[in-house]
């Protein structure tokens, strides 16, 4: 792992290097406390820090990053000196075969952390460095967000082996969104949700996301933590509505959703049919560990679920829109034949 220090030239300048110093003390302070027995930190730059961390996994090694990275937030949150970590994480042999190169991929995992908008983690991915080229030309709010939804295509290609499921998603909350009567820029902005409801799978492992068989229970709980994950990449200013979309795009109305149990009344109604459009891709679609049921039948497991897992209302409205597909589809059959 490769932290540094968020924005820390600002603590030297409005405080003064000794206070900068002291709050590197601290900082470096909290990353001892929260490491594992095994672990080695060493200060290796300005407000840069590495960790080895032997025989982790690079999931293991995130939720450590996670933990100091949280630590060292709750540390400095209410003081003069208010400073965030970010991380990149990157693992051997999987990230690289030597030392430089697994040093080279956590640098590069650092600069995405930085890229999405810093005080977080990511995990280093093979599209990574690629994504994350500095850009230029165009306005910041821009740039993030067409960062992000590379990003995501990235993550669809490492988890489903196509960069179509996010988009596919996005397409129908906005069909849903237009369906119920939501004014066109809304509708806009649920559709980018859509595109953006997996993205933090960026903290989960490919063990896990390539797995050919069923999930064991600490591995469904690790999956369970992708939407708190894609809420902390989307802490960015501009994407408040978004980020708490995502969050909530895996609770229920009947309260046995993840990650906060949330009831019906609590739900966001986007996040509703993120739910919806996410589950249908999600049936119809191959995976790595089943193949795409029919749409027929994910259309009655959609009616199935709805009231309990799904909003009556989103499902009734994504319903409407997909047999006037159907019937539109037709006719444009019969009329080529």
């Amino acid at each position: 792992m490769i932290g540094d220090l968020d924005y820390f030239k600002s603590v030297n300048d409005r405080l003064g290097h000794q206070a900068g110093d002291e709050a590197l003390v601290r900082a470096a302070q909290v990353l001892l406390r929260f490491r594992r027995a095994a672990d080695s930190i060493a200060r290796t730059g300005g407000e840069e820090f590495t960790i080895l961390l032997p025989g982790a996994t690079e999931h293991e090694a995130y939720l450590v990053a996670e933990r100091m990275r949280s630590a060292v937030e709750r540390e400095f949150h209410d003081g003069p000196a208010v400073l965030t970590f970010s991380f990149g994480v990157a693992t051997y042999p999987d990230h690289g075969r030597s030392a430089d190169a697994v040093l080279e991929a956590a640098d590069q995992a650092l600069y995405a952390a930085k890229a999405l908008g810093r005080n977080r983690c990511v995990i280093f991915n093979a599209e990574i460095s690629a994504i994350f080229a500095p850009q230029t030309g165009r306005g910041a709010d821009e740039v993030q967000l067409a960062t992000l939804v590379s990003l995501a295509e990235a993550l669809d290609l490492r988890d489903t082996g196509t960069a179509d499921h996010s988009w596919t998603v996005g397409r129908y909350c906005a069909m849903i969104a237009a369906e119920l009567g939501l004014p066109p820029e809304r509708v806009k902005r649920i559709e980018v949700a859509g595109i953006l409801h997996d993205i933090g799978k960026i903290g989960l492992p490919d063990a896990i996301l390539q797995k050919p068989g069923p999930l064991g229970r600490s591995e469904l709980a690790e999956i369970r933590t992708h939407p708190e994950i894609g809420a902390q990449v989307l802490n960015s200013r501009g994407l408040e509505d978004v980020r708490e979309w995502v969050l909530a795009h895996h609770e229920r109305p009947d309260g046995r959703g993840y990650p906060c149990g949330l009831t019906d009344s609590e739900i966001p109604p986007e996040a509703k049919i993120l739910a919806v459009a996410d589950a249908y891709e999600a049936m119809v679609a191959d995976r790595v560990y089943r193949p795409g049921i029919d749409e027929r039948a994910a259309r009655a497991e959609l009616l199935r679920c709805s009231g309990d897992q799904f909003d009556s209302r989103v499902v009734a409205a994504f319903l409407t829109v997909l047999n006037r597909t159907d019937a539109s589809s037709s006719v444009r059959g019969v009329e080529s034949a």
